[in-house]
């Protein structure tokens, strides 16, 4: 792949559903490609939208608070601003060139995104910026530490496994800097290599492992 920036994003809403609530906070850093230093972020508050319901009992669990949204921009400026700072981060917008995004349980935040692009100008599209292929931090660490089936992968959970610091949960900026903490954990693990990993040899491929399984099969 082409030289692409990395862009660790999250958002707070008002509800599990993009079509029925707001974003309501979104923030993001951009991580250069070889050691993930970061070299630019963004960070924002939404006011309400196209009749969307902010829901209580959501607001109770994470830290923003409705004054924060109501001092916030329209999602118009929202799509506006945050468009143009994906623009300025893209190595270009063809192809590879594009930012990979990051994030944890990452489709979430994903589907919101999408629906306020859609709200404002349909012929805005998350791709348009952004590679299709995502990194999703929670699924890297069911691949490291999912042992038994029972173990959670929160972003505090997985954060506490990598001994990185989590203040204040569901802060949006907050949570995208403990991510990109995680993202440099798995890239420190995957380059320093890890010796528990089990390495399958002599696996049969191709047309050997075809011919072995079709002669098995006529016995």
């Amino acid at each position: 792949m082409k030289k692409s920036n990395y862009i660790v994003f999250d958002v707070e809403t008002g509800g599990l559903s993009p079509e029925k609530n707001p974003i309501t906070q979104y923030s993001a850093v951009v991580l250069e490609p070889y050691n993930l230093t970061e070299i630019d972020r963004y960070d924002v508050f939404i006011r309400p939208y196209n009749d969307l319901v902010i829901e209580e009992k959501v607001l109770e669990a994470t830290m923003v608070k409705m004054s924060d949204i109501r001092n916030g921009i329209s999602v118009e400026d929202f799509v506006n601003t945050v468009t143009e700072f994906w623009k300025e981060n893209c190595v270009s917008i063809q192809a590879q060139g594009r930012l990979i995004p990051v994030g944890h349980n990452v489709t979430f935040d994903i589907g919101f995104i999408s629906y306020a692009l859609q709200y404002v100008n349909p012929k805005i599209t998350f791709d348009k910026y952004h590679f299709p292929n995502i990194i999703d931090t929670m699924m890297l660490g069911k691949l490291l530490w999912n042992k038994t089936g029972e173990e959670k992968f929160t972003l505090g959970e997985c954060c506490s496994r990598a001994a990185i610091s989590l203040v204040d949960a569901h802060g949006s900026m907050n949570d995208v800097e403990a991510t990109a903490d995680l993202l440099r954990y798995y890239q420190r693990r995957m380059r320093n290599g890890d010796s528990s990993v089990v390495k399958v040899k002599n696996r049969k491929r191709g047309q050997e492992f075809f011919e072995f399984k079709c002669a098995a099969d006529r016995k």
